[in-house]
Parts: C-alpha cells; structure tokens; sequence
C-alpha cells in the first residue's frame, strides 16, 4: 500500500445506483404520482400550515389522527410538509401523489451524504487509489441496496417517508459536521450553516434522527473560541435553534406539551391502552429488541420468486411489546452484513488507547443514544433498523480510515455486500409484493406481473 492524497471518484458508481433507485422507487419508471397510504396528510398539513394553523384534515390523516379538543391533528413530522408547499404551488395536479417523488430525493440526499462520507475517510487512509476506488463503490453500492434505504423506498407510506428524510438530513448533518473539522475560514463556516440547517431538518422530519445532532453542536463549539467566535457560533446555532424552537411550540400547539406527543391521544385503542400501561419506551426491553434485530436468523426460501420469503414472525413478550410478532424480517446480520464488518472493527479502533480523539468518542456516545433509544420501544420493525445508521455509518468510516484492516479484509468486505445485496433486495421485494399492507395495490400487481415473468415455468 502506498500513501495516497486523491480522493476516490465515486460520481458514476453514485450516478449508476440513483437510476437504479429511480426505476425502483417508480416500479420501473412507470409510477410517479402514486397516492401512497396517508399520502395526502402532508398536504393537507401544508395547506393548514399556508393559513397559520397546525392541524390537519381528518379524512387525510385517517386511522393515525390525534384528536386534542375536537380537533385533529399529526403527530408525524412537519418537513415533507413544507416540501408539499412549492410542489404544490409549481403543479397543484400532483396534490396528494407526491410521496415518491419526496422519497426519492431524501434518498438521493442520503447517498450523497455517504458517497461524501466515504471519500472523506478514504482520502485519510493509505490505501492505493484502486483499493480506495473498489471499498468506496463497494461501500456505496452497500448502502444502495444492502441497507434499509432500499425498503423505505419501496414503501414510502406517511410512515417511511418521514424515516427517509430523517436518515437523509442525519448524514448530511454527520457530514457536514467532519467537515467543518477540516476547514478554515469562510469554509468553516459555510460547513456550520450546513450542518446546522441539516441538523435542524432531521429534528422536523423525525425527532429521534435530530435530538442526537442537538447534543453534537456543542462539541462542534470546541474548536470555534479562536476561529471567528461570533460569526462561526452564529452560524452553528441559529438555524438549529431556530428549527427547535419551532418544533418545540409545533408540538405545544398541537398537544399542549412540550415533551412531544402524549399517548392518551392515540386514536389506535391498542396501542393507547399499552403504552399507558407499560410505557412507550422502557429498558428492559433494549436485549430484547437487540436480539431481534441483531440474531442470525436464516433467510426463508421458497421455490417462485424472489425466492427468499420475508413474514412476520412471532415475538410474543406481552408486557414488553404491543404486537405479539416483529416485522424484522431480515436481521442486519444478513441485510447489511457489510457495514456490521466495518462497524465492529472500526468501534475497535476508536476505543482503542490513542486511537480517536475525544471528540470523536463523544460523537459516536451520543449516535448510539439513538440506537438505544429505537432499542426501548416497544415495536419491532425493519424500517426502525434505520435509526442505527447514523451510529453505524461514523464508526464504519474508522474502518475505512484505517486502511490497514480495510486493506487486509478487502476482499471479505466486498463479499459480504454481495451477500448483503442479495439477501436484502430479494427479501425486500418479498416483504413488499407478499406481506406489506401499506404498498399500493397497483404497485403489487406490477411486482407480481414481473416476478411471475422470472418464475421457472
């Protein structure tokens, strides 16, 4: 191996994957303004928002509303809200079809935030150019299609878009804050704008993918006090706190609490009833759940295709889950065997004597926050496995960073995103055609029409 100062060109590998999720997301270009499960509730929110009011229509937010005072409102987050409100302004006909459109960019905001994450760490590294070009497009076509991108694109109900654009606004934000660390200047502080509008993106998409980002800015404040204070902490603090602010009277005016959304709103009797009883987020539960998400189950086979078979499983723990089954269809043991590998060493390596600065230390502490977080609630699905990433993308980039042992199971690396590929992408496909409520019926007849074209005969 031999020090390299050039950066990996990841641009075709990342164009070539963005028209591969075009063609999945729109099952194969054809379906662009889909009406989605609850997919007008967004707009209609946008609409409510244009006449300075919080709610929401009831017959757009259906079965998930939140009824405080005869009124009803959502509980999901507001920015695919503002979103809607250009779209909607540029084409009124798209009113109500514009959750795969949305979807599809949050996607292309996460992959470029990892393809600049990637480069980032591999320009660090001692890799040779060709080792760095072959574990960057290997990492990115790992993230593509042996991650939960894949699914919160198949599906972009009102439940996995606001996943999506969380997941996306959280590496951008994790990006932007490593960059900040490199640069100078007038540099720096366009790289604290960034990651503090990101940052505050992420809270009003879903606030467990932004309150990690709210406790990262004040590490980011350690190395501003002799780099133009005022301006640098300016530029750190105010679109952030201007994005928390808003969230945090958004969720007065809706529930008259500031805490977030009270359960004894819910309009799901079940899961009113659960919560109220044993808690929405509990410890106890963080084996529990870890086990789900983290065992190695086989991938079930079955003979037509896709092939592997994804259902829901039981997991019956009464007084610990409010459905007697997981939607964890596939462990990330399997789907995402790649970033497992690089995460696991790479943890190795910032724990280790002198291997990481604080900083760094710190930052990993406060993203697997989330991750225990997601650990202690008391559902189970393979769309919440998204909330890891954020943990698992910045101790994955020590993996590439040091190039030693990137180097030394190259080849175990790229394996394991062959085998990742495939068992996620099969598996997802199934979950969607076979088993998944929220996909719509025209989709499902698409996938089926094709998968039946690939059956043996």
């Amino acid at each position: 191996m031999a020090e390299q100062t050039r950066s990996p060109n990841l641009l075709p590998i990342a164009f070539a994957l963005g028209v591969l999720l075009w063609l999945f997301t729109m099952t194969g270009g054809r379906q662009v303004f889909i009406e989605e499960v609850l997919g007008k509730a967004y707009d209609s929110q946008a609409d409510h928002f244009l006449r300075g009011d919080v709610g929401v229509d009831g017959d757009a937010i259906k079965h998930e509303v939140m009824v405080v005072k005869g009124k009803s409102y959502m509980y999901f987050g507001p920015f695919p809200a503002f979103l809607r409100i250009p779209l909607n302004y540029i084409y009124p006909g798209g009113r109500g079809h514009w959750s795969r459109i949305s979807g599809f960019c949050a996607g292309m905001i996460a992959l470029a935030a990892f393809a600049g994450l990637v480069r980032m760490a591999l320009r660090g590294s001692q890799l040779s150019s060709r080792w760095q070009d072959w574990l960057g497009r290997a990492s990115l076509v790992g993230f593509a299609l042996g991650s939960p991108l894949l699914l919160l694109l198949g599906n972009l109900s009102i439940y996995d878009e606001a996943i999506i654009w969380g997941l996306a606004w959280s590496l951008a934000a994790l990006y932007f804050a490593l960059r900040s660390r490199e640069a100078e200047g007038s540099a720096l502080t366009r790289s604290l704008i960034a990651f503090s509008c990101c940052a505050g993106g992420a809270l009003l998409s879903r606030a467990t993918f932004g309150v990690p980002f709210l406790l990262i800015a004040p590490v980011l404040v350690f190395r501003l006090f002799r780099r133009n204070p005022v301006r640098n902490l300016a530029a750190l603090f105010l679109p952030l706190g201007a994005a928390l602010t808003f969230y945090l009277f958004l969720t007065y005016a809706r529930f008259g609490d500031f805490s977030g959304m009270p359960m004894r709103y819910n309009a799901n009797p079940t899961q009113r009833q659960f919560a109220t009883k044993y808690g929405l987020f509990r410890l106890e539960r963080i084996p529990y759940s870890a086990a789900d998400y983290l065992v190695l189950r086989w991938p079930k086979t079955q003979h037509d295709a896709p092939y592997l078979k994804a259902s829901r499983l039981p997991y019956n723990h009464p007084t610990l889950y409010v459905m007697p089954f997981t939607e964890t269809y596939s462990s990330l043991l399997w789907s995402s065997a790649w970033i497992i590998l690089g995460a696991v060493i790479g943890m190795a390596m910032l724990l280790r004597p002198g291997g990481s600065a604080v900083m760094d230390r710190t930052i990993a502490v406060i993203l697997f926050l989330q991750v225990l977080l997601i650990l202690s609630f008391m559902g189970l699905a393979q769309r919440y496995t998204a909330e890891f990433y954020p943990f698992l993308v910045f101790v994955f980039l020590f993996f590439l960073r040091q190039g030693n042992a990137a180097f030394r199971l190259r080849y175990l690396f790229i394996a394991l995103v062959v085998v990742s590929l495939v068992i996620n992408s099969l598996t997802t496909v199934s979950w969607l055609v076979e088993t998944d409520l929220n996909v719509p019926v025209e989709t499902k007849a698409v996938w089926k029409g094709f998968l039946s074209r690939t059956s043996p005969q």
